[in-house]
């Protein structure tokens, strides 16, 4: 009891005490809360029905469900509505064309308020045959405007419930979803509707109150709703919270998987321009070796068959320079042509085509080659062996171009499951903070590894890049299909790291 008291102290301290009704076994002004409206129609049927047993006069400004919803539990309880109201003693009317009536630039108007309230209730009074007549009132036009977010109105029109002299006893009940209380900045206004009222009912919680000195002290009722009004808000305030979280989860799910599919559309992309890429190689190599290549030899011929005809000095000394230049022309549009696409490696695999390639490389660039790939490497899907031939192709440019190195190993092994190749120099190595920006993002190393990244990529492989002061390693690893494990090699090789 002391901690009821002390509550109660509290709240009166702090203002929040209510309006007090002259009449203590009959309110004159209550407000009812509620969360369902179930709830609302139990009380509020239990409210009409003991004022129209009691021989009261009732009217009812409410909603279309509400008071049709009313009329069902009405019959429930054995109260005829429809002859009560052919009485006069029960007046039901819509709670939105009430409210229209009273209303004058968005705001409830006095005059019209005491006008059409005034003559409902002085109506409803001539129907009771008693000396002190009463009359008991619910209206939800507050609720309405509530919804529609006027709380200035709201507020304005409890005010003029309460200030007109009836010629009655008035009791008047009214009646806020607690939805409609769902921020905390309602609280001020919740405050000023609580004060306009003689008693506030909260929402069906209220119930579960089991002190008798609670259930009747109204100062608790305030605080105890004022906790449930902030429960309220703070339940919806944590709902809208998780739907902007599940917003921004999936719009980062979202922006995600638009990356994600972004990200597999250039590779796709990047992909096909290698092998259409590869393939524009072919054709110009093909086209180099048949078409030009077999003209310069033409030309040959002709020079040969020229030098053989009677002449002067000089012109032996220009047909002998012509011959070395259709020579030197010859021996360049056949390297070139192999380059773009070896023609050994159609005819006889990765191994021959890369011997080749690492043969006129190291008398080309004069780094010393060596290599070390297994006889009996057998034939690889085409994909594979290209996508060899041109990891090793960037390879040894960057290593000719970038490392400084006098030398360069080159090693393959292959077993059942996967195939390795293996680079080497000894140059000068790559600075430590552009290894790691590469290995971190991809980055940094211009477009010949991030080619052989893409094509790694392409055939599932990985590539491994270790750098120090003492050289370079390069090492890429591409897995090979089932059907080709089991057919291309006749012992594979073991002890792979």
């Amino acid at each position: 009891m002391s901690n009821t008291s002390s509550l109660c102290r509290e709240a009166a301290a702090l203002g929040l005490v209510p309006r007090q009704s002259t009449h203590s076994d009959h309110p004159a002004h209550a407000v009812q809360f509620y969360a369902e409206d179930s709830f609302l129609l139990d009380e509020l049927s239990r409210f009409v029905g003991a004022a129209l047993v009691a021989g009261d006069a009732v009217i009812v400004i409410a909603t279309r469900v509400h008071r049709d919803g009313l009329a069902e539990r009405l019959q429930l309880r054995g109260l005829n509505a429809a002859l009560t109201s052919a009485e006069g003693r029960y007046v039901s009317l819509d709670a939105s064309e009430t409210l229209a009536k009273i209303m004058l630039d968005g705001r409830p108007d006095a005059a019209r308020f005491n006008h059409v309230i005034g003559s409902v209730i002085s109506q409803a009074t001539v129907t009771i045959n008693a000396e002190n007549p009463r009359v008991s009132a619910f209206s939800e036009m507050v609720a309405l405007l509530w919804t529609e977010g006027k709380t200035e109105a709201a507020v304005r029109l409890e005010e003029l419930w309460n200030d007109p002299a009836y010629p009655c006893s008035l009791s008047l009940l009214c009646a806020y979803p607690i939805s409609g209380f769902d921020r905390e900045a309602h609280s001020g206004s919740f405050l000023r509707i609580c004060k306009a009222h003689s008693h506030v009912m909260p929402v069906e919680s209220y119930t579960a109150l089991t002190s008798e000195e609670q259930r009747n002290c109204s100062i608790f009722l305030l605080q105890h709703f004022l906790l449930q009004q902030r429960a309220q808000a703070l339940e919806t305030e944590m709902e809208q919270r998780k739907l902007v979280e599940e917003k921004l989860r999936r719009t980062q799910e979202d922006l995600e998987s638009l990356v994600e599919q972004r990200t597999h559309a250039l590779r796709r992309l990047s992909s096909r321009l290698l092998s259409l890429q590869d393939s524009e190689r072919r054709s110009i190599a093909r086209e180099l070796h048949d078409c030009l290549g077999q003209a310069l030899v033409g030309l040959k011929l002709n020079v040969d068959m020229l030098r053989q005809s009677p002449g002067c000095q000089e012109c032996e000394e220009l047909w002998s320079q012509s011959e070395d230049l259709l020579q030197e022309c010859i021996a360049e549009v056949r390297t070139l042509s192999y380059l773009l696409h070896p023609p050994t490696m159609d005819a006889a695999g990765f191994a021959s085509a890369a011997r080749w390639y690492a043969e006129g490389f190291g008398q080309r660039s004069g780094i010393q080659v060596t290599m070390d790939v297994p006889k009996d490497l057998g034939r690889l899907p085409d994909s594979i062996e290209l996508g060899l031939f041109r990891v090793l192709q960037e390879t040894l440019t960057n290593v000719h171009r970038h490392s400084g190195a006098s030398a360069a190993s080159i090693w393959l092994l292959a077993d059942a499951e996967q195939v390795v190749l293996e680079v080497k120099d000894n140059g000068s190595g790559m600075p430590s903070e552009l290894l790691s920006r590469f290995r971190a993002t991809g980055v940094g190393m211009g477009v010949g590894l991030a080619g052989i990244s893409e094509r790694l990529w392409e055939l599932g492989g990985k590539m491994d890049l270790t750098s120090d002061t003492s050289g370079t390693v390069v090492r890429v690893t591409i897995p090979l299909p089932l059907f080709v494990a089991e057919h291309s090699f006749n012992s594979p090789t073991a002890g792979l790291s």
